[in-house]
């Protein structure tokens, strides 16, 4: 593997963008798949639209691959992560939105909810979860949806937002009764109790 990636490398330390594209579009889907788990380690810009790329390939063992490779990545994948969200095929936008979910970069909120107005079911789903996990980081952003023209980017993003406000209500709840657990022993026998003194309490 070490002498294969050398090899995409030129005269200088710098690998060579060009050598790579041309991994990109090989016919072999094994070398694809291998210049994808590199593709994750170059700090280049072009290296995550090489992967945006193999994302889109027709194989899913590529395509897997690529997808972890942009998760490694991490916020310098957005750009290419937001580009694939907007691409019609599931099996494409759908892990897109799942990674930008676990990056959390504001700069997908936005985004995410245009995809919702558009997408497909299977899509709009995804990028519902996405924002979801955002949690707390997303709110100011969602906040700003609220004030857009447009009813519907106003009406997703108050759903969006009420569903974050359950999420951690029900994190909290959920610390409250760890916290009470020894106060109960056994928490498979205490879990109802606990329940009805956090419902009486709210």
């Amino acid at each position: 593997m070490l002498g294969w990636f050398k090899r995409l490398r030129g005269s200088g330390s710098r690998v060579s963008q060009r050598a790579i594209a041309a991994q990109v579009r090989a016919a072999d889907p094994d070398v694809r798949c291998r210049v994808a788990e590199q593709l994750g380690g170059i700090t280049e810009p072009w290296a995550c639209d090489e992967l945006l790329v193999l994302l889109k390939d027709m194989m899913p063992e590529v395509r897997n691959a690529a997808l972890d490779a942009l998760r490694r990545q991490g916020p310098n994948a957005t750009a290419a992560l937001i580009q694939a969200l907007e691409y019609a095929d599931p099996k494409v936008a759908v892990p897109a939105a799942n990674v930008l979910g676990e990056l959390r970069d504001l700069d997908a909120v936005r985004p995410l909810l245009l995809v919702m107005k558009f997408g497909s079911p299977e899509i709009r789903a995804a990028a519902t979860r996405a924002l979801i996990s955002y949690g707390r980081t997303a709110i100011p952003a969602l906040a700003l949806a609220l004030q857009d023209p447009d009813p519907w980017t106003r009406t997703r993003g108050e759903e969006i937002l009420a569903a974050i406000r359950e999420s951690i209500r029900a994190q909290v709840c959920y610390t409250k009764l760890l916290r009470a657990q020894p106060l109960f022993g056994d928490l498979s026998m205490g879990a109802k109790t606990i329940k009805k003194l956090e419902i009486a309490r709210y």
